[in-house]
C-alpha cells in the first residue's frame, strides 16, 4: 500500500475525531458559537483532482494541494486528466502522494459511463471498468469509492456484483445524489444493506420541489442532511451563484457564493459526519483560485460565522 497513512489508521483517526467533536471541539467550537473550530475542518480538508481536469494530473498538482496544507485528495477517473489504467500516470501520482505525505481517502468513478445502463452488456463493461478503478483505488489506500450508481434495478446489479467481487477489500463503495433530494439515495442504501455500501452528498446537486438548492435556504440544511443520517459517509462541497446563470461547483465562500455554510456544518454536526470535508470542482476553469479559496475555507468560515 502506497499511501502512508492507511485506511485503518484512517478510521481509527476518525474515531479519535469522534472524541473530539464531543470534547474539544464541543467546548471550543461552542464558545465561539460555532459547529466546528477552525482548527477541526483543517485537519480533515480534502479537495478533489477534478479541479486540475483540463490537464493531465501529474507531480506538480499532487504538490501543489499540499503546498496549500491540504493533505487529502479525491482521485476522479476523467480520461485526459487521471486514468488508472495508464501505469506510469499511476506510479507517478502514488509516488507524489508519498512523498508529499498526501493521502488518497476516496476515487471518482468515470463520469463517462452509465452504471444502470439499460443495456445488459454496457452495464457489466462499465461494471468492469469501475472495477479496475476500485482496484487502483485499493491499491492507493483510499477508503472510499464514488459513483453515479443511480437507484433502479440495473443500479442494484450493478453494486451488489462490485460488492461480491470486492468482498475481501477494505474499501467501501457510495452512490452520489444527483439532482433532487436524499430520500431515493437513502432507501436505495437501505435496500443494497451492506455494511460496506453507503452515501456520498455533492450538496450542488441538491434541489427542493421549487428547484432551489436548499443550502441556499435559512434553516433547510440540517433536515435535508438528516434524511441521509447515518448512511452520508462523503462529501462534495462547493460554492453556489446566481442559480439560474451559475449553478454549483464553483469555489467554496466566494464572495458572489450564496450556500448558507454556517447551516451545512451545523447539519453535518448534528448527524455526526466522520468523514473528510471535501471539496469538487465541476468545472476546472480556474485551478489557482479554487484551490486556494479551498485551503482558506476553514480560517474563512470562522470568520464569518464567528462572534
Amino acid at each position: 500500500m502506497t499511501s502512508l497513512i492507511t485506511r485503518r489508521t484512517l478510521l481509527k483517526r476518525t474515531a479519535l475525531a469522534g472524541t473530539a467533536f464531543t470534547m474539544g471541539v464541543r467546548s471550543a467550537a461552542a464558545e465561539a458559537g460555532l459547529p466546528y473550530t477552525a482548527e477541526q475542518i483543517a485537519s480533515w480538508l480534502g479537495i478533489s483532482t477534478a479541479v486540475y481536469q483540463k490537464e493531465e494530473l501529474g507531480a506538480r498538482h499532487i504538490a501543489a494541494i499540499r503546498d496549500l496544507g491540504i493533505r487529502f485528495i479525491e482521485v476522479t477517473m476523467i480520461p485526459g486528466c487521471f486514468e488508472a489504467g495508464d501505469k506510469d500516470q499511476v506510479e507517478e501520482i502514488l509516488g507524489e502522494c508519498k512523498r508529499q505525505k498526501v493521502s488518497i481517502v476516496s476515487i471518482h468513478g468515470s463520469l463517462q459511463l452509465k452504471y444502470n445502463d439499460p443495456d445488459e452488456q454496457k452495464r457489466l463493461a462499465a461494471a468492469e471498468h469501475l472495477l479496475e478503478e476500485i482496484r487502483f483505488a485499493e491499491r492507493a489506500g483510499a477508503r472510499i469509492v464514488v459513483a453515479h450508481f443511480g437507484t433502479n434495478d440495473q443500479s442494484r446489479k450493478t453494486v451488489t456484483e462490485l460488492l461480491e467481487k470486492t468482498r475481501d477489500y477494505k474499501i467501501r463503495l457510495t452512490v452520489e445524489n444527483m439532482r433532487g433530494g436524499l430520500k431515493p439515495y437513502a432507501a436505495f442504501v437501505d435496500k443494497i444493506g451492506s455494511e460496506r455500501f453507503g452515501m456520498i452528498v455533492d450538496i450542488g446537486h441538491l434541489r427542493d420541489e421549487d428547484g432551489v438548492n436548499p443550502m441556499v435556504k435559512k434553516g433547510r440544511a440540517a433536515d435535508v442532511l438528516a434524511e441521509g443520517g447515518r448512511r452520508i459517509w462523503h462529501l462534495h462541497l462547493h460554492e453556489t451563484f446566481n442559480l439560474k446563470t451559475k449553478p454549483d461547483h464553483r469555489a467554496p465562500m466566494h464572495p458572489d457564493g450564496i450556500i448558507e455554510w454556517g447551516e451545512v456544518f451545523a447539519g453535518l454536526k448534528a448527524i455526526n459526519y466522520r468523514g473528510v470535508f471535501l471539496f469538487e470542482d465541476g468545472r476546472g476553469e480556474n485551478p489557482q483560485e479554487w484551490t486556494r479559496l479551498a485551503a482558506e475555507f476553514p480560517r474563512n468560515f470562522t470568520a464569518r460565522y464567528g462572534p
